[in-house]
């Protein structure tokens, strides 16, 4: 039976009555009420660890499709106010169905801010695991031209093509494998907090509700359990009309005893709330996290979930200790520095979210991540051994760029005469 993994509840203003879904290679989609045009509509994402049955009777089908997540986070698009929240429906590469529902607005829908025109119920589940090292992991620059940053006009036989055959098998992961796909009742989020809520009340021998009155929850019963409702009074400022932007403003307020400037912006503060929460998803209870910098092409927006190879310089602490206790997957130390006794070190991670207090210089830039369990590393080895380059075939290609090189720089030479 289908498993309900996560859900979130967001409100987006509708334009010419269409709206996108980023992350996705779907088409446009639409509310089948022709009559509205621009509105505001409450919008309920869901993630499944299966296809879920129909939705109840309140709910109206619209439509359904199948698409092929890059990253495995989603958002709703606008045509001109931006984006929803963010929101992980499961692992990177992976084929999905969505199935889209329609009814009337109800109290406590979208923001809860009576506002709404429309509900609609988004319900994602995975298919299959769809990797393909060629299609999905191929490198930045593979031929000469954009390694020597000059325009060299090679001939199309010159060009280095992707491999004809892969060079390891390419590896096939099941749903249970992957974290962002299972239930973890004691994750750090909202849903693993109230999935050790419902455990407690079901211990008592009461409701939900009842439950968290006596603990000092000020709720009606029968009230849906969102983070906006579950919050005590002291973490709710009211601030922002967004439940979930107020819930992580109050938190970093209790977390470093001042609120974060208000000047930030409602956009960043939801980029940061999003990041947080997305991260802790995709982490099992006992993940030790850790940060790590991204250099070069592509540094500066890795998207969370992703896996790859990262590396950096660590202190060589006695006994080989590692530094802070990551890193540790395909561990490869590949320099030493006897004078400053440092390593450089290799190895595979799940990317997580940018590190709010480290900052980037020039290419380099810092994310918190946590060490690539198996499946995941499966994918970057494989796309590794893919895409490793001939000796010989790149030593010849390199000799035809060295000669069109020359050429072209005596080329210039003698214009300047």
């Amino acid at each position: 039976m289908a498993q309900l993994l996560r859900r979130l509840d967001d409100e987006v203003y509708v334009e010419y009555n269409r709206f996108g879904l980023d992350g996705t290679d779907l088409p446009a989609w639409g509310s089948p009420t022709d009559e509205m045009y621009h509105f505001t509509a409450a919008v309920r994402l869901e993630s499944w660890d299966a296809e879920p049955e129909a939705a109840d009777g309140s709910w109206t089908p619209v439509s359904s499709a199948t698409f092929v997540a890059e990253s495995g986070v989603v958002a709703i698009l606008s045509m001109m106010d931006g984006k929803g929240h963010d929101f992980l429906i499961g692992p990177p590469r992976f084929e999905y169905g969505v199935s889209m529902y329609l009814r009337e607005p109800k109290p406590g829908d979208g923001h809860a801010t009576g506002d709404c025109e429309e509900t609609w119920l988004l319900r994602f589940w995975p298919i299959r695991d769809v990797f393909d090292p060629i299609a999905h992991a191929a490198p930045f620059s593979y031929i000469a031209r954009g390694v020597l940053y000059y325009s060299i006009d090679l001939e199309p036989e010159q060009f280095v093509q992707p491999p004809s055959r892969r060079e390891v098998p390419v590896p096939v992961s099941a749903v249970a494998d992957w974290a962002s796909l299972r239930v973890d009742p004691d994750l750090d989020t909202f849903d693993g907090w109230l999935r050790r809520v419902y455990r407690k009340a079901e211990g008592a021998g009461v409701g939900v509700h009842e439950w968290l009155c006596a603990a000092g929850l000020d709720i009606a019963d029968g009230v849906d359990l969102t983070p906006a409702s579950c919050s005590p009074p002291h973490v709710r400022p009211g601030r922002f009309s967004d439940p979930l932007i107020d819930r992580y403003y109050a938190e970093q307020a209790l977390r470093y005893g001042s609120l974060p400037k208000e000047e930030s912006g409602v956009d960043r503060l939801r980029e940061a709330a999003d990041a947080e929460r997305i991260a802790k998803e995709l982490c099992r209870g006992d993940s030790h996290t850790f940060s790590v910098p991204v250099d070069g092409r592509g540094a500066l927006y890795v998207p969370p979930g992703v896996s790859r190879r990262v590396w950096r310089w660590e202190d060589d602490m006695l006994g080989g200790e590692l530094m802070d206790g990551g890193l540790t997957v395909d561990r490869q130390v590949l320099a030493r520095n006897p004078w400053t006794r440092q390593v450089l070190a290799s190895g595979i991670v799940t990317i997580l979210r940018r590190d709010p207090q480290r900052r980037g210089d020039g290419d380099t830039v810092w994310y918190m991540a946590r060490d690539a369990e198996p499946h995941e590393a499966a994918r970057v080895l494989c796309a590794e051994a893919t895409w490793e380059e001939d000796p010989d075939q790149r030593r010849a290609l390199d000799e035809v760029a060295k000669e069109k090189l020359i050429e072209l720089r005596a080329t210039y030479r003698s214009r300047e005469r």
